[in-house]
């Protein structure tokens, strides 16, 4: 599982560098994102399949360059549908303090 992060974050720290110059780039993202690679992480170990569980976690641009990164088949409009801003583990596990 150790190598899945490194691959996510990897792919996350590429993208917000990317971000930096753009308007609007928000500096506390990168951390944010972190967070949420914890949360997908969590529940992939609980038994969420790896694709499902990323598409749950991130969104659009950000989901495109994970997937692509884990080597995964592209975000597709379908998978926009019924996307929430909260993550819902897959998996009914909630990581502590949350």
């Amino acid at each position: 599982m150790d190598s899945l992060r490194a691959v996510i974050v990897a792919a996350l720290t590429t993208y917000d560098r990317g971000q930096q110059n753009k308007r609007g780039y928000n500096r506390y993202a990168l951390s944010q994102y972190f967070a949420r690679v914890d949360e997908v992480i969590a529940d992939i170990e609980a038994g969420a399949d790896v694709r499902a569980a990323i598409v749950n976690g991130f969104s659009g641009a950000i989901a495109r360059v994970v997937l692509k990164a884990c080597g995964l088949s592209p975000y597709t409009a379908a998978d926009a549908q019924g996307q929430s801003w909260c993550y819902r583990p897959l998996c009914g596990v909630e990581r502590e303090g949350r």
